[in-house]
């Protein structure tokens, strides 16, 4: 959804699991540093026993893929801590079994479960952990497609942290998603005014204006991007064909052809390309080629946002009765 601004050490600390998700990344502190890490599980170490253990314990099997015995493990941390009366050790085990369940792919169980740890961190009044949790949670409800829950999320957490660059990008891309173009650059800009470096606040907003036809100013966001030849392939296809939009726009066509040619090599089945070509052929009265195209994004692998493919059909029904 967004790119993070570097983490702290304490968040830095934690590896990713199987997933590449890290079990705890948006805590300001770290259990291992309240007491000493116990031995791996399997090479001689007594049993865990206190909930800080347990804890542990279940986190250092979940890295090795032992994803039973985390989970047994990380339930009996949550219930010591419950019994020490130790909210903030409660949150922090829920909030780990969230991205344990998130990252075998159970989002269904990891949303209540961060809601919960949501609820006692701020309780005790960790404002950081609060925070970071926010942008988890968020980010649970983007990659499953709820963009107005993840905007909603955002939005309790910019009620904390006003100026969080993280919160504040990722709430542009939600409203992006949602069709809220106006108030996602609003937010967007705001990220980058808390964090100029913020690569993937200048994407969205330059993708935004590119599409609302405004080539100079999505330009002087995506050009400073790097070339077409970098990064995934859908992140190459989005800006070749933003950038292809604008150059055709200013007057360089040619060139604008070539970035819509490069992006449609580049992820061939990415709706968002074939939308922003149906865009240009319409502009220069070719109805088919428009009509085409936007058949092609409805049929693409890889499609567009629910807002945005309303839109696209609407368009097409209204180009079949010219």
């Amino acid at each position: 959804m967004s790119e993070a601004p570097a983490h702290s050490a304490a968040e830095s600390r934690g590896a990713a699991g199987p997933t590449g998700t890290a079990l705890a990344p948006w805590y300001g502190l770290s259990v291992p540093y309240r007491e000493p890490a116990p031995a791996p599980l399997g090479q001689g170490a007594d049993p865990p026993h206190t909930p800080d253990e347990l804890r542990m314990s279940a986190e250092s099997a979940y890295h090795a893929g032992d994803f039973e015995t985390a989970t047994r493990l990380i339930l009996a941390a949550i219930e010591g801590y419950r019994s020490r009366h130790d909210a903030w050790g409660v949150a922090d085990a829920l909030a780990v079994r969230g991205s344990m369940a998130r990252s075998t792919g159970d989002t269904g169980a990891a949303v209540p479960l961060y809601h919960e740890a949501l609820s006692l961190f701020n309780i005790v009044g960790d404002l950081t952990s609060t925070a970071r949790l926010y942008r988890a949670l968020a980010e649970v409800c983007f990659t499953t497609g709820d963009y107005e829950g993840s905007a909603a999320v955002q939005l309790e957490g910019l009620a904390l942290l006003p100026d969080d660059p993280v919160l504040l990008a990722g709430l542009g891309y939600a409203l992006w998603y949602s069709g809220h173009e106006a108030n996602a650059l609003t937010y967007l800009t705001r990220a980058l005014t808390a964090q100029r470096d913020n690569t993937s606040a200048r994407f969205a907003r330059g993708q935004i204006q590119a599409d609302l036809g405004r080539a100079v100013a999505a330009l002087a966001d995506l050009d400073p991007l790097g070339g077409s030849a970098d990064g995934p392939p859908e992140r190459r296809a989005d800006l070749a064909s933003a950038r292809g939009v604008c150059l055709i726009a200013i007057g360089r066509t040619a060139a604008g052809e070539a970035e819509l040619r490069g992006a449609l090599l580049a992820a061939p089945q990415r709706a968002r390309t074939h939308r922003r070509i149906a865009d240009v052929r319409l502009r220069a009265g070719d109805v088919e080629q428009a009509r085409a195209s936007l058949r092609a994004a409805a049929a693409a692998a890889d499609p567009l946002p629910p807002a945005h493919a309303d839109r696209a059909r609407r368009l097409l029904d209204r180009l079949a009765l010219v």
